[in-house]
């Protein structure tokens, strides 16, 4: 279970999650290359710091992509995700970018990552 530092260490990226200049990043295509992302500065920054405190765990994600799918799709089931569920998001979400190049940029022009971040901060609020 994540720990409040852990909570303390990721959430300033909301701000810069919500802000209407946030950039995923943009996809490079090379002639005789796959295309890849280039991703934002802040993008890396928040990939790092999930990586650096811990937020990033060894579970089944891929046995998990369907549950993790339905909080993806549900805003409401979403804004019902404990903490657990927030870092098995987090770490499907960083593991899927591996097998699927843009799946972390798609997660964040969705939304999706800055909903997660919004409902993290509701939980650290109810710690107090």
């Amino acid at each position: 279970m994540p720990t409040i530092e852990q909570i303390d260490a990721i959430l300033p990226f909301l701000a810069e999650f919500e802000s209407p200049q946030l950039s995923a990043g943009e996809w490079v295509h090379n002639p005789g290359t796959f295309g890849y992302v280039d991703y934002s500065e802040v993008v890396r920054r928040f990939r790092a710091a999930l990586d650096r405190h811990g937020w990033i765990v060894s579970f089944d994600w891929p046995g998990w992509s369907q549950e993790a799918r339905s909080y993806t799709d549900s805003p409401e089931k979403l804004a019902m995700a404990d903490l657990d569920t927030i870092q098995k998001l987090f770490t499907t979400h960083i593991r899927a970018e591996r097998f699927c190049e843009g799946h972390l940029a798609s997660v964040v022009k969705s939304g999706h990552i800055t909903a997660l971040l919004r409902r993290l901060a509701e939980i650290r609020q109810e710690m107090g």
